[in-house]
């Protein structure tokens, strides 16, 4: 009887890694081996399990209804929300509403089980999880940048432990900022009770180039207007070019992502 394989080239084939030759063999090999089977069915069933915390339904229904509205009113401006949809110049963010998620664990792979987002003081942390797509959801990494397939969407989490408040922005490649949560006014008092709470709305990014994410958690209430103010000088302090803005200038603890929309 062959040897077992191992449970990272399981994982790899489950992801569709495998080059065609050594996925026909695992493949063949997981159909007679029990212990590499069902270990290949358990990665199946976590990843069925991370899917069903973020359920994408009624998505096409909100972008029509989203259409609709634009189309009855005139182009809004990058800082303008038209709820669901905000029109943007270089990118658009589409927003809908989708239930909370719950907390996830374990560390990062091609395929998760649900891993943990990053980890910023004490116990707080925030993650930004992909998903609304044809490939399987996932969590994007704080390292490198992510590259987002089409009709991908992503949600916003976070652990507040002892901070009170929670705002998010994004930054495109031009350097236009965008007020994610709230829109306007000053940041979101943080959901009660302990774990991970989700911000409540999915975001698309249309377009083309690298959006800088970036979540912040504080202590007092922030000002988006404020908030905003320090994105753009990040941007011009890093010549202008997203993908090398140092953290912002505000106080608190704060989490970035790069992702590359397609």
């Amino acid at each position: 009887m062959s040897a077992h394989e191992s449970s990272w080239t399981l994982r790899r084939l489950h992801a569709g890694e495998l080059p065609p030759p050594e996925a026909n063999r695992v493949r063949e090999h997981a159909e007679t081996c029990e212990a590499c089977g069902a270990a290949l069915r358990s990665f199946a069933d976590a990843q069925a399990t991370f899917e069903a915390e973020v359920p994408f339904e009624g998505f096409e229904a909100g972008v029509e209804r989203a259409r609709a509205r634009q189309a009855s009113r005139a182009p809004a401006t990058r800082a303008q929300w038209v709820r669901p949809l905000m029109a943007v110049a270089a990118s658009v963010l589409v927003l809908v509403l989708a239930r909370p998620l719950l907390e996830t664990g374990g560390r990062t792979e091609p395929v998760p089980p649900p891993v943990a987002g990053n980890r910023i003081k004490g116990g707080a942390g925030a993650e930004l999880r992909i998903g609304g797509g044809v490939e399987p959801q996932r969590v994007a990494s704080t390292e490198s940048p992510e590259a987002l397939r089409p009709g991908e969407r992503v949600r916003l989490g976070y652990t507040a432990d002892a901070y009170r408040y929670v705002a998010a922005l994004s930054v495109d490649a031009r350097g236009e900022v965008t007020p994610l949560y709230p829109e306007s006014g000053d940041s979101l008092a943080v959901e009660p009770g302990a774990g991970q709470h989700w911000l409540p709305e999915s975001v698309e990014f249309t377009g083309a180039g690298a959006e800088r994410v970036v979540l912040v958690l504080t202590d007092a209430p922030l000002s988006m207007e404020a908030l905003s103010d320090a994105a753009r000088k990040a941007f011009d302090a890093a010549g202008r070019d997203v993908t090398r803005m140092a953290p912002l200038d505000v106080a608190g603890a704060q989490t970035q992502w790069i992702l590359l929309k397609p």
